[in-house]
């Protein structure tokens, strides 16, 4: 599997002690940095500076792998500012590809609308980013934010879901503001990650917004980085997330005592272009280092880790038509040949999982038809314990909601990319033909070994009356014309045990192999 992986993790409690771990790296060096194999650093010219040394401002938000401001559909502002924001840039970095394409831009609408209910309900980015770890994420491309088309619906199509694959977190990064140190562990996050020469990060947190009545944009004071937009008192209720995308260090604020501090991030809002100053405003330090009656701003910043997969190795594609998608739960597994009739291992799908609501499966405003692509690939080292691996796939069909649902699973498929990714082995279940899904579990395999068929005579090895076997041999026969003769004899039905003697052409030519 290539993959090709930007840890953002570096930044630990001990800045220093962190950054004396890393060094520069050259453009064609990878390294193990903590665990993960790391990309080197992008950087458009050489940095002298030493990763201690920071400067007086940072502003990613006007990098080329940011994209532009966000005018977030309904309560999605932690889906919007982790993904459509935060992962959107970091993919970018990693890449260096530009975030005004919409094929460069993630999908905030692809996670939140597996996460809301199928209505408009907010959540968390850690959901988000937790669920892409599976998942991967959609391209704006594949799955437009802006179109009401897309509110609260799930997106259908196999190769969009195996596109999304490519794109995925890997790991949370955390830092707590609780003093001015800190402040400076995520200035550091946000000009270079604390690599000398590398590119910043950009950060989630969250607080109360009401309308963010505390901002004004009257800001006339000293700055590098130019907005007008500064936070001058924090609101007193509704939850809302938001991005750190830089910081101005010669920005001053005025405290409720008549005290000047200095210094201020560069906060991203997902409430449109006309908002703030182009989106942006001031949210000076103060604010994390002082607690008021009635405030909150959680002092807990969320960056992410990235990485691209070019390809994935194992993938389950399925087509259902259901009408009320929360009533379905999917389950992957393996067993070990193809006369299992149940897995050995099997393990809950990402997502179809009892979730979105009494909808169909598109959605309120969809259609019942969807099909996916599911990533096995973490799961690869159980196939490979198989001797001849057999696929199953079970959906289960319970009564969730105001009413049962109706439907049918229409296609299951494995496609295995690990030979050759650009022509993967392709394992089809032909006995589907568009089974209904009855209540409970409805299990559906794919051998990839044919198990071997055999004929035999029909005659009872059992004597009707004294219930002992019969003397006579009986004939095993496989399809190409293999055979072996059988006798049983000394059969004890209380222990269940039965003695079998097999009798071969003496020359091997006409045995079972």
């Amino acid at each position: 599997m290539k993959i090709r992986t930007i840890i953002a993790a570096i930044i630990m409690m001990s800045l220093p002690a962190a950054a004396s771990r890393v060094s520069a790296q050259s453009a064609d060096d990878g390294k193990m940095v903590m665990g993960v194999m790391t990309k080197p650093w992008k950087c458009p010219a050489p940095v002298t500076r030493a990763a201690s040394e920071l400067p007086v401002s940072v502003d990613n938000s006007l990098s080329r792998h940011f994209p532009p401001i966000i005018y977030q559909i309904g309560g999605s502002c932690a889906q919007a500012s982790g993904i459509g924001y935060m992962f959107t840039y970091e993919m970018n970095t990693l890449l260096d590809r530009d975030a005004s394409l919409p094929e460069n831009r993630f999908s905030y609408l692809f996670s939140w609308n597996f996460l809301n209910n199928g209505v408009d309900e907010g959540g968390f980015t850690e959901e988000g980013l937790s669920l892409g770890m599976n998942t991967g994420f959609m391209t704006e491309s594949d799955f437009p934010n802006q179109t009401s088309v897309f509110y609260y619906s799930w997106a259908t199509g196999f190769e969009k879901y195996l596109n999304a694959l490519k794109y995925r977190p890997t790991e949370f990064v955390r830092l707590e503001i609780t003093d001015e140190e800190s402040i400076g562990q995520a200035k550091r996050y946000l000009y270079n990650k604390g690599v000398e020469g590398g590119e910043g990060g950009v950060l989630i947190f969250s607080g109360y917004s009401d309308a963010l009545q505390g901002l004004y944009s009257n800001y006339s004071g000293p700055s590098e980085t130019g907005y007008d937009c500064i936070m001058e008192e924090y609101s007193t209720d509704g939850a809302h997330a938001m991005t750190i995308a830089g910081y101005d260090d010669t920005v001053e604020f005025t405290d409720p005592d008549g005290q000047i501090h200095k210094g201020a991030f560069i906060a991203v809002n997902t409430w449109g272009t006309f908002s703030h100053d182009d989106g942006r405003y001031y949210l000076p330090y103060w604010f994390f280092l002082h607690e008021h009656e009635n405030q909150y701003l959680q002092n807990d910043l969320l960056g992410v880790a990235v990485e691209y997969r070019e390809y994935p190795e194992i993938v389950f594609r399925v087509a259902l038509d259901y009408t009320s998608r929360n009533d379905i739960a999917l389950r992957m597994g393996v067993g070990n040949k193809g006369s299992d009739s149940t897995p050995v291992y099997d393990y809950p799908s990402p997502v179809i999982y009892n979730q979105g609501n009494d909808f169909p499966m598109q959605g309120q405003y969809g259609d019942s038809e969807i099909e996916i692509a599911l990533d096995f690939s973490k799961y690869t080292g159980k196939v490979e314990e198989m001797a001849e691996p057999n696929y199953f796939l079970t959906v289960t069909r319970s009564n969730i909601g105001s009413e049962l649902g109706e439907g049918t699973i229409e296609s299951f498929s494995v496609y295995d990319y690990r030979d050759d990714p650009a022509s993967p082995r392709i394992y089809t279940c032909e006995s589907i033909n568009h089974t209904v899904l009855k209540e409970g579990r409805n299990m559906f395999n794919i051998p990839t070994v044919e198990p071997d068929q055999c004929s035999y005579t029909p005659v009872m090895w059992l004597n009707a009356v004294t219930g002992q076997p019969v003397a006579a041999p009986f004939v095993f026969r496989t399809a190409d014309g293999k055979y072996a003769k059988v006798r049983f004899s000394e059969y004890d039905r209380e222990n269940g045990t039965i003695r079998m003697k097999y009798v071969y052409a003496g020359d091997g030519s006409r045995n079972f192999e």
